[in-house]
């Protein structure tokens, strides 16, 4: 597993739709592409999977600092129209 790579792929469920979303570093304000017709899992390298969870949209940050601090943030997810949204800061 690479932390480098950023190439991302979301598998939905036959429930949520099905097909597949493939995340990236971002290019102008885009950092993800829907794929209707794309299910298949990848195979050909090491991945992490994990259990798809439904956040009706919503990204969440979680930062630690320290070992008795954390940090959460909430906003749109780029999943949802693969615009990204950033502050002036």
């Amino acid at each position: 597993v690479d932390a480098d790579d950023h190439n991302i792929y979301i598998y939905y469920p036959m429930s949520a739709g099905g097909g597949s979303k493939r995340l990236f570093r971002k290019v102008d304000n885009k950092s993800s592409k829907y794929y209707a017709d794309e299910h298949k899992v990848r195979r050909d390298g090491s991945y992490i999977y994990e259990e798809f969870v439904d956040t009706q949209g919503t990204d969440v940050k979680v930062y630690s600092v320290g070992p008795y601090y954390g940090h959460a943030e909430a906003r749109k997810s780029p999943t949802l129209d693969g615009i990204v949204l950033r502050g002036d800061d």
